[in-house]
């Protein structure tokens, strides 16, 4: 099943050939937004480490509050700019830290006994170290570091321009927020070659499809091929047309065991 629109909120299901089903979430960062859905596990497009900084981020801004958020906005590259128009938006549901869908998502899994998968390797994985590296590689190359003078007006203008398309959502400053965030995500990730970003994606693919198998399979090692199992996976909306295209591509799925229980 396709998204309809770039901005959509509307879960995207992918069934798995060979059983369960990864039920996609699309949300904009930094906004708090709660829909109805079931699923049975959560897996995260974020590392361990990235857990451990989101706690850290829930302690200082309970300490105090707006703190993360004004840090970012201090950051004068084209993230600050981006978190600072969203606040200006003057929604208490905008520019929140951590990112709440799914800092929310992985409190009720863990409250809730749901298994929960991190679906993107540390820092110690040598495999993706090296596919880091590639993307950092080729957003810092010259022709890259010259595209960065403007970048901040060339963000707000692509963010316009997205936020023209018809409206997904009752709540246009979420709308706003979306476009935001799509135009920041597509300035950092213009000067990737999209062999690269293809092959991350299909590596995060191949590990949904891992963490699906781990889901179906009962606490012997058995697949339960009885009631249905879906994974639920909050995907930033911008990023997943690339990830549809990457399960679609069937990679063979990843056996690995970061994951909380």
């Amino acid at each position: 099943m396709e998204p309809a629109s770039l901005l959509t909120w509307e879960v995207v299901d992918w069934k798995d050939p060979n059983g369960g089903t990864i039920r996609l979430l699309p949300y904009c960062p930094l906004v708090n937004y709660a829909g109805e859905v079931e699923w049975n596990g959560l897996a995260l497009i974020a590392s361990t480490e990235d857990l451990a900084l989101w706690s850290d981020q829930r302690r200082e801004e309970s300490d105090s509050p707006g703190i993360v958020r004004d840090a970012m906005i201090a950051n004068l590259g084209p993230s600050g700019r981006v978190v600072k128009e969203m606040f200006i938006l003057d929604d208490p549901d905008i520019a929140c830290f951590p990112d709440p869908v799914p800092y929310n998502l992985l409190q009720y899994a863990r409250s809730n006994g749901r298994r929960i998968w991190c679906i993107e390797p540390n820092f110690d994985d040598p495999r993706w170290v090296d596919l880091t590296l590639l993307i950092a590689d080729s957003r810092t190359r010259a022709r890259s570091l010259l595209r960065a003078i403007g970048a901040n007006r060339r963000v707000m203008k692509v963010a316009k321009s997205i936020a023209m398309e018809p409206p997904s959502t009752d709540r246009i400053s979420f709308h706003i927020a979306a476009s935001l965030q799509a135009a920041w995500w597509r300035n950092e990730m213009e000067s990737v070659p999209k062999a690269i970003l293809d092959a991350l994606h299909e590596r995060l693919a191949a590990r949904l499809r891992g963490a699906l198998i781990q889901l179906r399979a009962d606490l012997d090692g058995q697949v339960d091929d009885g009631d249905e199992k879906v994974m639920l996976v909050p995907v930033p909306q911008v990023r997943l047309p690339e990830v549809l295209e990457a399960l679609g591509g069937l990679p063979e799925s990843e056996d690995f065991t970061m994951e909380e229980e």
